[in-house]
């Protein structure tokens, strides 16, 4: 790095303050007296380069002394070679001298190596004749690159005669052990031989070997002859073993335990035995052969295995069989088609509940055995798809698992279609007496049962098949059959109570409202109402056995009531304050009931004691049984707004009904009997105040409900019977919210419909000719179907 000279920091030095200053004349005297003395070292120093430098004569001489150099070392290195030529010749001839003597040894040894080899190839003493060999191969080979003298080509061609002579021999031998089954251990020796000759000598005695010992399985067991057939297949391992054993027991000592004789020997047994199957199978008919012969096929592969210490041997044969198990699955459809003939001819419902015949009866039993209704003919059917799967995942895991999967769903299926909705149509066409219940809740609980046992059933198929069909396995659409049987189910019930209410209504109807003065305690028609849901809901809501359908039924019991009793309103007139306030106190009893409704599921309940606090119904139930009847109650409330003025009618609408429909206003204005002449000033002053802006809805859910007052036959309708029906879905019926129903009206009143005889009555009792007695299994089934302990609901 360069010195940099800074004259500022020098004078800073110099003169550090002002009075320094004074002393400048001294500074510059030293420094003039410097500059003098510099002056001089510099001539000094210039005087020693006077003469001038002559740097190209210089790089001439440099160059001639290199020149120079250069030449003597030449005649150097020529010297040196001189020198050392004769050296040189001396190595070389010391080289080859070695190699000479190595090749003279060398040939020495392999002489006298094949000379003592031909004195005791005759001997048949292969131990001997191994060592003698084994040192002529390793000679031979150093002789490889020499074989162009005439006198190593020679020595070649006889070292290979005598091969070929003991090639001979040893294979003599080894025709003669084996054909006369005496044991030669010298043979052990030879096979060492032949390997040291050529490999391919090797694998010449092995598949004269393998051919031997295959030779008669080949000739008793083609596929040709009798014996060939599958139902002889088992003898055909068994007579391998016994010849896997012959081998095991005397044979292997005659082979090297490297060559591993009894394993190939098995391979190529079993890759034959594949071959001869795959023939066999085209013409099997007989799924009980087949299933045998793929038994004893995976039994010979784990006797293979353990034998041998390994998995080679695993579906080594029994894959063959894949392909052809469609055969056995084709046979089990024949048995479950079968066992639906059963199915048809067995009751529907358990024996305990086919005699009583009205609500205390039936109470009386579900106290004393708590039978659980549904068909155990379901659970048979289940306990056979069990079975099948047992059977068959010993046998396979592959494709054939799928098959049945899809048999099993073809079943399930079935038992949908020809069980469980024939038992719903005779229910819809014989809605009197108490056997549409039983049928119902029978049908409502099988299907729940069939539901959570496919869930189960697919766990079961997807854990068991190959990885690669996993995501074939699917039961979706059997679920979604059952899941739309509980929701006609649980919509049959509540029709079936829609039924029976009827008598009900037409006392409603006819209960004097235009001549009413007075409001009093309960009116008759309500008293009628609650005592028919009384007889019917104790029977239905013990009969249902899981919690969250109790919880799904009351809740469609509600929205029907309140649809009904909506547009029954219609039918009162004049629709007096009287009227309403009455109908107000008869809603506030009828709710009062309904509050209670979750709590009839359990037989032992008695409704003329009050409920102990712990068996309250679920609040969640509580608030949804709010809301609805909120809706009914606040209807009433408007129905008492005075029709005058017009300005108060408008403001109650909007501040109890909330929405700008003109269609529900409209529906209200006919319900207030407000005729059509003076309707116009109402619905100018409605459209006038939408014109302000407002947080109205766009329908409220409270008329809507409300059918159109003008019909030409009015008749009271409950959801069912709307325009535009909204199916619920059963899958949410666990939770706590309750969706909007839609609850088919399948009990009609047409008298030509009901019968005086009961062919659900008489269907149960011809059923039970057909089972003296009810399978001891079917009462343990209860253990599945156990009432929840707590409730189902979210509070």
């Amino acid at each position: 790095m360069g010195f940099t000279y800074d004259p500022q920091v020098q004078l800073a030095q110099l003169f550090p303050s002002e009075s320094s200053l004074d002393n400048i004349d001294e500074v510059l005297s030293y420094i003039d007296e410097h500059k003098k003395q510099s002056a001089l070292a510099i001539e000094k120093e210039t005087a020693k380069y006077a003469y001038p430098i002559d740097l190209q004569a210089d790089i001439e001489t440099f160059t001639q002394s290199f020149s120079a150099v250069r030449e003597k070392s030449k005649q150097t290195q020529a010297k040196i070679l001189a020198m050392t030529s004769s050296i040189q010749r001396l190595d070389t001839v010391k080289k080859n001298l070695v190699i000479s003597m190595k090749v003279l040894k060398r040939l020495q040894m392999l002489v006298n190596a094949y000379n003592s080899l031909n004195e005791v190839v005759n001997t048949r003493n292969y131990k001997q004749i191994a060592t003698y060999l084994g040192v002529v191969k390793e000679l031979l080979v150093f002789f490889k690159p020499y074989r162009s003298i005439d006198q190593i080509g020679l020595l070649n061609q006889h070292i290979h005669k005598t091969q070929n002579k003991l090639v001979d021999d040893v294979f003599i031998d080894f025709e003669d052990s084996f054909t006369n089954n005496f044991s030669n251990e010298n043979l052990i020796y030879g096979c060492e031989i032949l390997q040291l000759i050529d490999e391919k000598y090797k694998d010449k005695l092995l598949q004269w070997f393998y051919n031997l010992q295959l030779k008669e399985i080949r000739s008793i067991f083609s596929s040709t002859e009798e014996a060939g057939n599958l139902d002889n297949l088992n003898r055909r391992y068994i007579f391998f073993k016994n010849v896997l054993s012959n081998i095991q027991s005397n044979y292997l000592s005659v082979f090297p335990q490297s060559w591993r004789v009894d394993y190939e020997l098995t391979k190529l047994f079993c890759e034959m035995t594949s071959s001869d199957l795959k023939v066999q199978l085209r013409t099997v008919t007989s799924a009980e052969i087949l299933l045998d012969s793929l038994t004893k096929s995976l039994e010979l592969e784990k006797f293979l295995n353990d034998t041998f210490k390994t998995n080679d041997f695993e579906k080594v044969i029994s894959n063959v069989f894949e392909p052809y198990l469609i055969t056995w699955v084709n046979e089990q459809d024949g048995v479950l088609n079968a066992k639906f003939m059963e199915f048809f001819s067995a009751p529907k419902i358990p024996q305990e509940l086919v005699s009583p015949e009205t609500p205390d009866d039936i109470l009386t039993v579900l106290r004393i055995n708590n039978v659980p209704n549904f068909a155990s003919s379901s659970s048979e059917l289940f306990k056979l798809f069990q079975k099948l799967l047992l059977q068959i995942i010993k046998l396979s895991n592959g494709k054939i698992l799928l098959d049945l999967a899809r048999l099993d769903l073809k079943y399930l299926r079935e038992y949908n279609y020809k069980i469980l909705v024939p038992v719903i149509q005779q229910s819809e066409n014989n809605p009197k007496g108490i056997e549409p219940i039983k049928y119902l809740t029978m049908i409502l609980n099988t299907a729940d049962y069939m539901n959570n046992n496919i869930n189960d059933l697919q766990d079961k198929f997807k854990k068991l098949i190959d990885e690669k069909y996993k995501e074939r396995i699917d039961f979706e659409s059997a679920k979604n059959l059952f899941y739309d049987v509980i929701n006609k189910s649980v919509q049959g019930l509540v029709s079936k109570v829609a039924h029976d209410l009827q008598f009900s209504w037409r006392q409603f109807e006819n209960n004097g409202w235009e001549a009413m003065e007075s409001v009093s305690d309960t009116s008759n028609y309500m008293e009628d109402i609650i005592n028919t849901m009384k007889d019917d809901n104790r029977v239905i809501l013990t009969l249902i056995i899981r919690d969250s359908y109790v919880r799904s039924y009351c809740d469609k019991l509600i929205e029907m009531l309140v649809h009904t009793f909506v547009n029954k309103l219609k039918l009162i007139k004049p629709l007096s304050i009287v009227n309403i306030e009455q109908i107000l106190v008869d809603v506030s009893i009828l709710k009062n009931y309904m509050a209670k409704l979750p709590l009839y599921s359990d037989p032992n309940y008695d409704d003329s004691k009050p409920p102990e606090e712990s068996k309250s119904a679920p609040k969640a139930y509580l608030r949804y049984l709010d809301t609805q009847f909120n809706r009914l109650t606040t209807l009433l409330k408007l129905l008492l707004t005075p029709v005058l003025p017009v300005d108060n009618v408008i403001e109650s609408y909007f501040n109890l009904i909330g929405d700008k429909s003109l269609k529900n206003f409209t529906k209200f204005l006919d319900l207030k009997n407000i005729n059509k002449a003076e309707q116009g000033k109402y619905i100018e002053n409605f459209k006038l105040q939408l014109t302000i802006p407002n947080a109205l809805s766009d329908e409220s859910p409270i008329l809507s409900m409300l059918d159109d007052i003008h019909e030409e036959h009015p008749q009271p309708k409950h959801p069912s019977s709307q325009a535009s029906p909204q199916q619920f879905d059963i899958k949410e019926l666990i939770s706590s919210r309750s969706p909007e129903p839609h609850i088919p009206d399948i009990f009609k009143t047409n008298p030509a419909r009901l019968k005086i005889n009961n062919p659900l009555k008489d269907f149960s009792i011809n059923g039970e000719q057909h089972v003296n007695k009810i399978n001891e299994n079917f009462r343990n089934i209860g253990k599945f179907f156990r009432k929840d302990t707590s409730h189902d609901y979210h509070s």
